[in-house]
C-alpha cells in the first residue's frame, strides 16, 4: 500500500517554503526487476509533488527457500533504477538496501520508503474550492501497464505457451513507461492543477481517492480509457480485470481546459486523454455506451492474485 504524507516545513537559505514529502510502499514478486519498478512508482510520487531529490531505504525479504544471490541480483538492478532517475533528473541522494531471510513469506517482498523536500504548494483545500464542473480529469499513459510487465516478469513461462517470443519482447519494451518524470515535467508546462499516479488498486482505486481528495463527484466515459491489447490479452489469460491492475508510470491530472492540455501533452510525445471532469456532489458515475455504473471503495490489486 502506497501512502503520501506532507508533514512539516522549513526554511532553506533562499527563504523559500519547503514541505517534507514521505511515499512507502511494498512490492512483491519473484522478478529481479520489482525492487526497480518500486522504486521508479516511489521516485513518480515525490516527483509529482515537486520534490527533485530523495533519501531511500530498502528492505528486501525473501522466503527461506529462495537462494540468497536474489538479494544482491534485485540490489543491483535497483541501482541502476537508481542511476537512470538520476539521468532524468531525480537524484537519489542517499540509498540504503539491506535484506534478509524471512520465514514466514512465500513470495519476496521490498518494502520501499523515500522521502524528501518540495516547496510548499496550495493546498488540496485551494483546488477543491476552484474546481468546478469545468474541471477536466486526464489521463497519460495506458492503464495496467506496469502490471502486465510484472505479471510477464513472474510468468513469462506460462506466457509462452500462448504468444510468440516476439510478441513478448514487444511487450517487455513498453518498461521505460514505468518512470513516469517527463509526463510530469510535461504537466508543468500545459497548464495541470493536479498530478496523481495510478498505483495500487488500478484506475478505479486512482478516480476513488482523486474524488475524496477533491471532496467532489466525477462523470466519466469509459470507453475514453487507454489500454493497451498487450495488456488486455495478458489480463484475459490470468482473468484479471485490467481497471483494478496496478499503473505505476501512468497518471491521473487536472486541468481548465483538458482539451488543449491533452494536446500539448500529445505534442510531446505523451500519450494523453480527456475521461471525464469533476462534478458537484458524491456520485463517481462511469459511463459505457448506454450503460452507467458508479465506482465502488477501491478493492485488493488484481496483481496479487497471481502470486
Amino acid at each position: 500500500m502506497i501512502q503520501l504524507e506532507l508533514n512539516g516545513s522549513n526554511r532553506a537559505d533562499t527563504g523559500a517554503e519547503r514541505s517534507a514529502c514521505f511515499s512507502t510502499g511494498t512490492y512483491y514478486g519473484s522478478m529481479r526487476d520489482t525492487g526497480a519498478y518500486g522504486l521508479f512508482v516511489q521516485a513518480n510520487e515525490l516527483a509529482s509533488l515537486g520534490v527533485s531529490k530523495a533519501s531511500v531505504e530498502v528492505r528486501i525479504s525473501i522466503p527461506a527457500e529462495m537462494d540468497k544471490s536474489r538479494i544482491n541480483s534485485v540490489r543491483n538492478h535497483m541501482k541502476r533504477a537508481a542511476k537512470k532517475l538520476s539521468e532524468e533528473g531525480f537524484i537519489i541522494e542517499d540509498i540504503q538496501i539491506r535484506g534478509g531471510i524471512q520465514t514466514a513469506i512465500r513470495v519476496p517482498a521490498v518494502r520501499i520508503m523515500a522521502a524528501g523536500t518540495a516547496s510548499r504548494k496550495e493546498g488540496i483545500e485551494s483546488v477543491s474550492f476552484n474546481a468546478g464542473d469545468g474541471r477536466d480529469i486526464l489521463l497519460t499513459g495506458w492503464i495496467g501497464l506496469e502490471g502486465m510487465l510484472r505479471i510477464i516478469g513472474e510468468r513469462e513461462h506460462e506466457l509462452r505457451d500462448r504468444f510468440t517470443p516476439t510478441f513478448i519482447r514487444q511487450m517487455k519494451a513498453f518498461d521505460s513507461e514505468i518512470c513516469g518524470l517527463g509526463k510530469i515535467r510535461a504537466a508543468q508546462d500545459a497548464e495541470i492543477f493536479l498530478v496523481r499516479q495510478i498505483t495500487e488498486g488500478g484506475i478505479l482505486a486512482a478516480l476513488w481517492r482523486l474524488s475524496e481528495e477533491t471532496g467532489m463527484g466525477m462523470s466519466l466515459d469509459m470507453k475514453k480509457i487507454s489500454i493497451r491489447q498487450e495488456t488486455i490479452e495478458v489480463c484475459e489469460h490470468f482473468r484479471l480485470n485490467p481497471y483494478q491492475l496496478t499503473s505505476g508510470g501512468s497518471f491521473l491530472m487536472l486541468a481548465e481546459h483538458g482539451e488543449a492540455a491533452a494536446e500539448k501533452l500529445r505534442q510531446k510525445g505523451i500519450a494523453a486523454v480527456v475521461i471525464g471532469r469533476l462534478t458537484d456532489g458524491n456520485d463517481k458515475v462511469m459511463h459505457n455506451g448506454e450503460d452507467v455504473r458508479y465506482i465502488d471503495r477501491p478493492g485488493a490489486d488484481e496483481l496479487m492474485k497471481i502470486f
